[in-house]
């Protein structure tokens, strides 16, 4: 009988530790915050796994998107996990929170989507934004609110089963700065794959000075005076147009990668 308990232990305990490392977390999707559709439970393994939380507001092609929904987490890994937004003018907008967590039923709380705010800070980037290689023609924008880092992004956008090449630059929250070249940002409606980018702090609005007063002169009659030929010189030209906190892009430095990996995840 001892011996029937001795080999029967090591079976046990292996049960014991498989149901151990379960971890439950909610599932649901919905467009508004209750999330009410298909509400669950899923599992995963707790060890390599996690729970997810998603809200999302996007605005790229005229059309609100705003998505909430929970799962499970197969891999307990995420290049951004904390809220993102970013404004790349006319309009279109990219704003979602994510948390993640690994206790039993940790992503029962409503998480709300990142607020866009009106309130100007003071700081300006280049905005625009551009599909299919067309020209991103920038304008400088003021920011508003914790959007305080200008971004410059090439990459592909995925939306099943179509997908596009895209250039953006805008204003973005300080989280903007954990895109890095091959990251990939999912969201509901699309996908984001990071070919090449950058963020840096976006720069202050200039101000003006205040004007100055001035006193009229006195009138005298003017010394007679001796006409010289001028001197001809060429005429400097400055540019103008430069974009501030990022330089000048150009999207044709970058087709022939663009195009490569297209044709690497054509032929994966």
């Amino acid at each position: 009988m001892v011996s029937f308990i001795l080999c029967l232990l090591p079976a046990l305990l292996a049960t014991t530790n498989a149901q151990a490392a379960t971890l439950t977390c909610n599932t649901c999707f919905g467009q508004t915050e209750t999330c009410d559709f298909a509400p669950g439970t899923c599992q995963d393994n707790k060890a390599t796994g996690g729970c997810l939380s998603v809200a999302e507001d996007i605005k790229l092609d005229g059309t609100q998107h705003t998505y909430f929904y929970k799962q499970c987490l197969s891999s307990y890994k995420s290049n951004i996990k904390v809220p993102i937004s970013f404004t790349v003018g006319n309009g279109n907008y990219v704003r979602i929170n994510t948390a993640q967590c690994n206790t039993d039923n940790c992503n029962a709380a409503v998480l709300g989507v990142p607020t866009g705010s009106t309130t100007a800070n003071g700081l300006q980037c280049p905005t625009c934004f551009a599909l299919n290689f067309a020209f991103c023609n920038s304008s400088v924008t003021p920011c508003t609110g914790d959007e305080t880092y200008c971004i410059d992004f090439v990459g592909f956008l995925y939306r099943d089963p179509s997908f596009s090449p895209f250039q953006a630059k805008g204003c973005a929250s300080a989280s903007a700065q954990g895109i890095k070249p091959g990251i990939n940002l999912t969201s509901t409606p699309y996908t984001f794959s990071f070919f090449w980018g950058q963020s840096v702090p976006a720069e202050k609005i200039p101000t003006r000075p205040p004007p100055t007063t001035t006193t009229p002169a006195t009138t005298t009659d003017p010394p007679p005076t001796t006409t010289t030929p001028a001197t001809t010189t060429n005429p400097q030209t400055t540019r103008s147009g430069a974009s501030p906190a990022l330089g000048k892009f150009s999207f044709a430095l970058y087709l022939p990668g663009l195009t490569g990996l297209l044709l690497v995840k054509l032929l994966s």
